[in-house]
C-alpha cells in the first residue's frame, strides 16, 4: 500500500506541477513573489464495478483524467476504490459521475460510502 500512496502523490505532483508553473508565468513580478493560484483541489471516492485486472484500472483512470477538472485518480481494482483529485470550480462528484458513467464502456461508478461508516 505505501507503494500504491507514494505513486499517486508522485502522480498528483506531476499533473499539478504543469498548472502551478503555467499560473506563476502570468506577471512579470512571478519570479520574486508566490503565485497564486485559482485551484480549488478537493477529492471524492467513487466505486467503481466492471472492473477485473490492472488494465480495466488504466482504462477507468484515463477515462476520469479526459473530464474537464480531473486532476487526478488513483484506482484500485481488487476493491473498485477510485480517489479523484478534481478542481472545484471545473466540476464537483455528480458532474464527474455522470460524464464517466457516460463515456465509459462497461465500468459504472457511483459515489463511494465513507469507509469508517459502521463507527459507534
Amino acid at each position: 500500500m505505501n507503494v500504491f500512496s507514494t505513486l499517486a502523490t508522485a502522480t498528483l505532483s506531476l499533473l499539478l506541477t504543469p498548472i502551478l508553473m503555467q499560473s506563476q508565468q502570468g506577471s512579470p513580478a512571478s519570479s520574486t513573489t508566490p503565485a497564486r493560484t485559482n485551484l480549488q483541489v478537493t477529492q471524492c471516492a467513487l466505486k467503481v464495478n466492471g472492473m477485473v485486472c490492472g488494465g480495466c484500472a488504466t482504462m477507468v483512470k484515463q477515462g476520469l483524467l479526459k473530464l474537464q477538472g480531473v486532476t487526478a485518480a488513483s484506482v484500485d481494482y481488487k476493491t473498485g476504490r477510485v480517489q479523484v483529485t478534481y478542481d472545484r470550480k471545473k466540476t464537483g462528484p455528480e458532474k464527474i459521475l455522470a460524464e464517466f458513467n457516460q463515456k465509459s464502456s462497461g465500468f459504472h461508478a457511483e459515489l463511494a460510502q465513507p469507509e469508517n461508516k459502521h463507527s459507534p
